[in-house]
């Protein structure tokens, strides 16, 4: 439980800092050893790659992401977080009201999260660097 609200504190207070995203996922691994299971050390790693990316310049991403490709998964960007979060909320209503439903659905839930969750890891990525090229392009003039 100690481990559990360090992360928690972590993740909410500190990520955004130098070294934040690795520091949070080395509490994430901590976490996994005290017992946090293997669904916390997934989205632990997540938010750890997110968190050591806040403010980096991504030019690997720029370098190697197709423009046509890019232009779509930017405007996927606020979408797939609002599909993420209606995911979450729907798999929680029905397994409070429907509770057999939800049983014979687990697979699918169990599956769909993660997907959900490295398409926000990427089209955010896509998203930001062209919000860095736009920003960039009036000066390079």
């Amino acid at each position: 439980m100690v481990v559990a609200v360090v992360v928690l504190i972590w993740s909410a207070a500190f990520v955004q800092r130098d070294h934040g995203g690795l520091v949070l996922l080395l509490l994430t691994i901590l976490l996994f050893l005290a017992g946090g299971g293997f669904y916390t050390l997934f989205y632990g790693v997540v938010a750890g790659i997110a968190g050591a990316k806040i403010g980096a310049p991504l030019p690997w991403w720029r370098a190697h992401l197709p423009t046509r490709t890019a232009r779509v998964m930017v405007s996927l960007w606020p979408w797939i977080l609002i599909a993420y979060l209606a995911w979450v909320s729907a798999s929680w209503f029905v397994g409070e009201a429907f509770g057999d439903l939800m049983l014979r659905l687990t697979p699918l839930v169990t599956a769909a999260t993660p997907v959900l969750l490295v398409l926000i890891l990427v089209t955010s990525f896509a998203y930001d660097t062209q919000t860095e090229t736009e920003t960039k392009a009036p000066e390079s003039r």
